[in-house]
């Protein structure tokens, strides 16, 4: 077995356990909670939902009863309370399609600003390529990232068409996507950091963190690109002092990134835009929380979206698998359970809807991604000859 058959086995692995520990913690089945006047469970009954969850009256199935009853939320006429609480495929049951159908529209409109935010930085650095071109090598990028299992990313495979498009400046081809990855994570910084000035009563630590994220990050790269503090900090000489190949190729990446410090106004343009760029991802994962009934905020989104999509960015499952869920569930059970006031296991509720919303959104972003595998299939018949997805030996793990 090679290294890289080695590292995607270990990568599956990871999966599996992160899916698993995931899985063990949420609801599968259908309950229901009967509490006392003092808010203390009298009796916990499993069973299955005919029907609608989030209807008043539901009906239920219990598991030992022969005959479905009919069971009506909140505070009854003897004084107890019944808390009915849906399993992980009930939600996925009563999806409504309709708003389903406009988060899908809206994640669709995203990837297409986004590609078209890469495109402009090839434009800057003279590179050439066509606005289509961007979208399909953005298409197709994200059908390796979510579709195709592997240690090749997408970002790697955009990196192998747009090297074979721009032969003549490789590096700086390269660099686009690194810049681009990089604008993109300060957007979902200056997102998640203004969204946690909201949450900050609420969950001081996550608050803080996010912010101390983002100031990290953009002190990282202002050192990137600031003449004075790279002259302070010895940068040259410090890469002069590098082996000979290691210090030709960091100061030929080097000179590829100072090569955008004269189009900082359009790229700090890309980051002031990006509370209206991201609202499209926000609101396509807010559309789907409607569609499934989670029941958190647009608010809360804003904060939980950016976290879960830089989580979830880490690689080191397949397309995230297991880390997103994580991501999803924890943020949401933690978030969702102040809007379950009383309500027994509220974390646990909230967390299966959050796994419940990170697989629906990820199984319709891998269908989007098939955009990408049409877009190769495409590829493929214009270029025969160079098919650029096989014995690749750049390796993303």
């Amino acid at each position: 077995m090679n290294r890289s058959s080695l590292v995607v086995l270990l990568k599956f692995l990871v999966v599996a356990i992160l899916l698993g520990v995931i899985f063990s913690a949420i609801a599968w089945q259908d309950s229901y909670t009967r509490l006392s006047a003092k808010g203390d469970p009298i009796e916990t009954v499993a069973g299955r939902i005919l029907g609608p969850w989030d209807t008043d009256p539901v009906r239920f199935q219990a598991y030992d009863s022969a005959a479905p009853q009919t069971l009506k939320g909140g505070r009854g006429d003897d004084g107890t309370t019944v808390v009915i609480a849906p399993g992980f495929l009930t939600y996925l049951r009563n999806l409504n399609l309709r708003l389903f159908a406009a988060g899908a529209g809206l994640f669709f409109v995203f990837v297409t600003v986004i590609n078209s935010r890469w495109w402009y930085l090839l434009r800057a650095n003279g590179l050439g390529v066509r606005f289509l071109e961007a979208q399909r090598f953005g298409w197709i990028g994200l059908f390796f990232s979510n579709v195709l299992p592997g240690a090749t990313g997408g970002d790697v495979i955009k990196a192998v068409y747009i090297v074979r498009r721009c032969s003549g400046d490789k590096v700086r081809a390269v660099v686009s996507i690194v810049v681009d990855r990089i604008i993109g994570v300060l957007s979902l910084l200056v997102i998640g950091s203004l969204a946690s000035l909201l949450a900050m009563d609420r969950f001081p630590v996550f608050a803080t963190s996010m912010w101390l994220t983002g100031l990290g990050t953009f002190g990282f790269c202002f050192l990137l690109i600031s003449p004075t503090l790279r002259r302070l900090l010895r940068f040259d000489a410090l890469v002069a002092r590098l082996p000979g190949k290691i210090s030709n190729v960091v100061t030929e990446l080097d000179g590829a990134v100072l090569y955008y410090r004269d189009h900082l106004l359009g790229i700090g343009g890309w980051i002031l835009a990006s509370p209206v760029i991201y609202s499209l991802f926000v609101g396509s994962v807010f559309c789907m929380d409607r569609a499934l009934g989670v029941g958190l905020g647009i608010a809360d989104y804003f904060f939980i979206v950016p976290v879960a999509a830089v989580i979830q960015g880490i690689p080191i499952a397949p397309a995230g698998w297991g880390i997103g869920e994580a991501a999803y569930g924890a943020l949401i059970g933690k978030f969702g359970a102040a809007t379950l006031p009383g309500i027994p296991n509220a974390e646990e509720v909230m967390r299966t809807r959050g796994v419940a919303l990170s697989v629906l959104h990820r199984v319709h972003v891998a269908a989007w991604s098939l955009l990408g595998g049409l877009a190769i299939l495409i590829d493929r018949n214009a270029h025969p000859q160079d098919d650029s997805t096989k014995d690749n030996p750049i390796d993303s793990a």
